[in-house]
């Protein structure tokens, strides 16, 4: 082993001598690609190429100054500052990550002209000195400055490691001082009120039954309460980098027996989230929301094979659903009754696309958070049946809405012999569960 270890130290060192014209006029302005030398997280150091002093044992430091705590989505200024006395000549790289490696917040570079971003090296974001920054000539130390916009502080506490160059300025690499560093940052106390669910608050999002009745794995919910997030509206998600939705908006995140729910949208007093598939064969899970560090008392919300709900236009579970023509953008509905969209009455023998949640297992699932496929098509596994003015209705297609994350679409045929009038009932059974009944328009051919 020591055998292995002096050749792989000999051949790094004849590697860097024989590169060392390509590494100084290639790289001057920040270290050469790729990136990762921060020594934090397994990473190496500029030691491999920098020969002077074993790691931290020049006579100098490096040091990080970073705020005492962090609050969700403030941005900060973080500094580094390099000292020697023997240095001419400065640079440095530092990340900012959780303490399972993830990256932490944004980094971007200061006003100053003397950091910049590098190449990211799987996923983690690095920053270091340009050019300018390096000041040649400048002695004793330098500062380098940049911004940070921390994560949300369901994050935990932030790692940021850091590695100094203090170079003695002479054209080669030889007699330099490396130096490195690692610091933590623990989300900033907690102030305000804890989240607060209401008892039974966890419902169907299309037809907010009450929270008694059991949610399907995959089904989009409503969490209501008080103090849900961070006093912030925020009506969209988006996806993370992974391609699933975000589990934490506005400052908010929430947990199914311990499993992090995707959020669609985030107020003060109701969260939109979706019930993670694993809970599949569960009867019942533990729901917690976390903001700021707080936690709110644990819920129990019900869990089953199927919950069907229809949304409706506008939303809260009753009166006209968010029924189409099939294949059009047109809403089954008493024609100019939507703002802002095409409406009109449904014939029978036409197709209708019925958009809904909680149908239950599909073929291909996407997983929690993910959007649907098209291509092959999630299909549910149980067949509903769908009634339409009393009537029985075919249905052509039963699956999550490609595209989408946790919405269904149900197919069927508006019915020979069904009455016409603005406000057809229709509702939804599956697996022996029944959805809320919605309305939509029926007028003649």
């Amino acid at each position: 082993m020591k055998q292995t270890t002096r050749k792989k130290t000999l051949w790094l060192a004849v590697l860097c001598a024989l590169f060392v014209p390509v590494v100084i006029f290639s790289y001057p302005g920040s270290p050469p690609p790729p990136s990762a030398r921060t020594g934090g997280f397994g990473e190496s150091t500029c030691t491999e190429c920098h020969f002077g002093t074993a790691l931290n044992a020049g006579g100098g430091s490096v040091s990080i100054s970073v705020p005492d705590g962090y609050s969700s989505d403030v941005t900060y200024t973080i500094s580094v500052t390099v000292s020697d006395p023997t240095a001419q000549r400065w640079g440095f790289e530092l990340s900012s990550r959780t303490q399972d490696g993830r990256q932490a917040g944004t980094l971007s570079a200061g006003s100053d002209g003397f950091t910049q971003l590098i190449p990211s090296v799987g996923g983690i974001q690095y920053i270091a000195h340009t050019l300018a920054g390096t000041r040649p000539g400048t002695r004793n130390s330098v500062t380098f400055s940049f911004n940070w916009r921390a994560p949300d502080t369901s994050s935990g506490p932030v790692v940021f490691n850091a590695a100094g160059n203090a170079a003695n300025n002479n054209n080669t690499q030889s007699g330099d001082h490396i130096y490195n560093t690692e610091v933590t940052v623990a989300p900033a106390a907690a102030s305000g009120p804890a989240p607060a669910v209401n008892d039974l608050g966890t419902v169907n999002n299309a037809s907010f039954t009450p929270g008694s009745t059991p949610l399907a794995p995959g089904t989009i919910a409503a969490v209501f309460g008080a103090n849900l997030n961070d006093g912030s509206s925020n009506a969209f998600s988006s996806l993370d980098d992974d391609g699933k939705l975000l589990t934490t908006l506005g400052g908010a995140s929430v947990t199914l027996n311990g499993i992090a729910a995707p959020i669609f949208s985030s107020f003060s007093s109701q969260l939109n989230i979706q019930i993670p598939f694993e809970l599949s064969g569960s009867s019942t899970a533990s729901l917690v929301v976390t903001l700021s560090g707080q936690n709110s008392a644990a819920q129990t919300v019900p869990i089953g094979p199927s919950s069907p709900g229809i949304f409706t236009i506008p939303p809260g579970g009753t009166g006209q659903g968010a029924i189409q023509i099939a294949n059009t953008t047109i809403f089954a509905a008493p024609t100019n009754s939507i703002s802002g969209a095409q409406s009109r009455p449904a014939a029978a023998g036409e197709i209708v696309t019925i958009y809904c949640t909680g149908l239950g297992d599909v073929t291909n699932p996407p997983g929690t958070g993910k959007l649907a496929s098209g291509d092959p098509l999630s299909t549910t596994v149980a067949t509903p049946q769908v009634n339409i003015g009393g009537i029985p209705a075919a249905v052509s297609f039963s699956g999550l809405a490609p595209g989408f994350v946790g919405l269904y679409q149900i197919n069927a045929q508006v019915p020979a012999g069904v009455a016409t009038g603005s406000a057809v009932p229709v509702v939804i059974n599956i697996d022996g569960a029944q959805s809320n009944t919605v309305n939509l328009a029926v007028g003649s051919q």
